[in-house]
């Protein structure tokens, strides 16, 4: 068990207490109207460990003000505690304060900002290393929690639920003499609050299924049809069958009869096919035959015209080439006269820098201070420095202009060749034109003169000559006659009609469509009645694993109540005063989290000022013997307790007394501390 005592506490210049000094003993009654300072004694120590005041804000006004309500500066905040931890004392201490920087050219100092200093048994320390072993003597939220009678009722109540099922520890509860050895198995995969949540949404959603059947069923009965004669259609579809097999049986006899008339009509086909076959053929050997007679030597025009193809090709490629190297020609001189401009400019400028010298300003050699010349040594080593700086720049300026002039000269060089070696291939590029051009000419008169020739030839009409071939062919009139006889003898053939057993078969396929689709509303109801069925056993399993879950959804309540019972009998039986309600009942009898304290059965919310803060003290107690630790507890309105109970810590009373204008304390002698 670590215990924390507050042994002293001395304040400097923090909030409205400029100088303060107190020394606590076991029980220590602060006493002092309102406004006095009393919490200000409270918030004192909170500032010291943790750097926050007794209502936990980090930003909180600590410096004092003057009586005109502004802050005074240039002075500093300060706390100063002594603790006693088992038994050792330990010193600590917290400055805050000002700082003010006077910078060059102001005549008063200005705020850079604040600063905090920090101290461990007089050593100084950084505010890490502070925090850290402020945190080792004592962890900021069990301070709180064992420090204050009303800290634990302000936390969340999940908060508070959590800290007391920590304190709890585990429970023991006999599940299987209660028939829940089932809920104790799933437990081991689930929470019970998942196997709630999971058998709340299947009860749900098996009630909403269970509601939907009757609708579902009145859907089907409403979707069947009105049902038909349907053994009057089934012996019509029959008979209809029947008929239909002898139409069928007539269409084969008449079929059998076009069946000869396909053939023969197929053999004339054939015949009319190898015959225009043949005369086609004689045709176009004798077009052949024509073709060769008739047929013109072109092959030197032919010949002279691609010749004129390729010459024109290249001619077009040499004037392209050609205008490329002039336009190459006229950048590169462009290019040439630039280069001849910056040259001549970087002459002038060499001619400029190589003429400058150096002219020295006598004021150069007086002393910028007080005006006195220098003497005549320092003067003459003045002047040789001076004098060796502007030859060295000078040289180095030149030999820049130089470097680049020489760049320059090259770059000229290099356009030279290139425009003479463009000249000449301008030169010979015009040559080689001009010889294209005069082949091309050639190459034309040439054409013209083949074409001509040409032209004068005498050569029969084409179609003439066909028509004595054809007219001399032994054979071609002989198979032309046979040809349309066979067309002729084509045309008079007609098939067996037999359209009216066709109509007549297209009735009765359409009556046995209506009578099966008619007979298909028999399947309909059938199968509606089928799917009747299935629901109504679908409702059947459905009431039935209804009841099942309804069954897990009490023993799981069960569980929930048998737990919450062994839980709150385990916690409360560590508190001598106050009892505690986890879990509240809901209408429809299920059980809820929550955590509400109880002061003889009164919600501490709504007892008094001194049920609670006895009621937090009992509290307290337990915590401190939980966290295996105490410290000082502070106790704010004490005058509204007439009877403290018992605790083992620290105690700090912070007591209204209007006749106090300022600040008294006392120890075990104040009369409203009783035990």
């Amino acid at each position: 068990m670590k215990n924390i005592f507050l042994q002293k506490l001395s304040l400097v210049n923090f909030k409205g207490i400029n100088n303060l000094q107190v020394d606590f003993t076991d029980v220590t009654n602060i006493y002092g109207a309102n406004g006095t300072g009393k919490t200000t004694v409270f918030d004192a120590f909170t500032w010291l460990l943790f750097g926050k005041d007794s209502q936990d804000r980090k930003d909180f006004d600590i410096k004092p003000i003057d009586i005109n309500g502004n802050i005074i500066q240039k002075i500093e905040n300060e706390v100063e505690g002594v603790l006693v931890v088992n038994g050792d004392p330990l010193t600590i201490k917290r400055i805050h304060r000002e700082k003010w920087v006077k910078k060059r050219g102001f005549p008063e100092p200005e705020f850079s900002g604040n600063e905090t200093v920090y101290f461990w048994d007089e050593v100084p320390m950084q505010a890490k290393e502070f925090t850290a072993k402020i945190n080792d003597l004592l962890d900021e939220s069990v301070f709180k929690l064992i420090s204050n009678p009303l800290a634990f009722n302000n936390l969340k109540w999940q908060d508070r639920r959590k800290v007391l099922i920590d304190i709890a520890g585990n429970i023991n509860v006999d599940y299987s003499a209660n028939g829940l050895n089932h809920i104790l198995q799933l437990t081991e995969k689930k929470t019970i609050r998942e196997m709630q949540i999971e058998n709340a949404s299947k009860v749900k959603k098996v009630k909403d299924e269970l509601k939907q059947i009757p609708t579902r069923i009145d859907e089907v009965q409403k979707s069947k049809p009105v049902p038909l004669l349907f053994e009057e259609l089934e012996k019509e579809l029959l008979y209809k069958e029947d008929k239909l097999k002898e139409v069928d049986l007539q269409l084969q006899d008449s079929s059998k009869q076009n069946q000869t008339f396909l053939d023969q009509k197929s053999a004339i086909q054939n015949k009319i096919f190898d015959l225009q076959t043949k005369v086609a053929t004689i045709e176009n050997d004798l077009k052949n035959q024509v073709t060769a007679k008739t047929k013109i030597d072109t092959s030197k025009v032919d010949t002279l015209k691609q010749k004129l193809s390729n010459h024109n090709y290249e001619l077009t490629t040499a004037k392209n080439n050609l205008q490329q190297i002039e336009n190459k020609l006229i950048s590169d001189r462009n290019q040439k006269e630039s280069v001849e401009f910056d040259m001549q400019k970087l002459r002038d400028e060499w001619t400029s820098v190589n003429a400058e010298t150096l002219v020295f300003d006598e004021n150069a050699f007086h002393c910028p201070a007080c005006k006195r010349e220098f003497e005549s040594g320092d003067v003459e080593a003045k002047r040789n420095e001076l004098t060796a700086n502007f030859n060295i720049s000078k040289k180095n300026r030149l030999d820049s202009i130089s470097k680049k002039g020489a760049e320059l000269k090259a770059e000229k060089e290099h356009l030279e060749n290139n425009i003479k070696s463009y000249e000449e291939q301008i030169t010979n590029a015009n040559v080689y034109i001009d010889k294209l051009n005069g082949e091309i000419a050639s190459i034309n008169s040439a054409i013209e003169l083949e074409q001509s020739v040409l032209a004068s030839t005498d050569v029969k009409p084409f179609n003439d000559l066909l028509t004595e071939l054809l007219v001399t062919h032994p054979e071609y009139d002989s198979i032309k006659i046979e040809l349309k006889s066979k067309q002729e003898e084509l045309s008079q053939m007609h098939p067996v009609n037999n359209e009216e057993l066709q109509n007549h078969k297209s009735a009765i396929q359409n009556r046995i469509k209506e009578i099966n689709e008619s007979l298909g509303i028999k399947t309909q109801i059938t199968a509606a009645n089928n799917r009747i069925k299935e629901l109504e056993q679908e409702e059947t399993q459905l009431s039935n694993s209804l009841l099942a879950l309804e069954k897990q959804q009490f023993d799981i309540e069960k569980y929930i109540k048998l737990s919450i019972e062994a839980l709150e009998q385990n916690i409360n039986n560590k508190f001598k005063l106050v009892t505690f309600k986890l879990f509240e009942t809901q209408i429809n009898g299920g059980e809820i989290e929550c955590c509400e304290a109880l002061i003889n059965g009164v919600p501490f919310h709504s007892a008094n000022t001194a049920s609670k803060i006895n009621a937090g003290i009992d509290i307290i107690n337990t915590l401190s013997e939980f966290y295996q630790t105490t410290a000082p507890i502070i106790i704010d309105n004490r005058e509204s307790v007439s009877k403290l109970i018992e605790s083992k810590s620290q105690l700090i009373n912070l007591i209204v007394s209007e006749k106090d204008k300022s600040l008294k304390v006392t120890s075990e002698v104040s009369e409203l501390q009783t035990a």
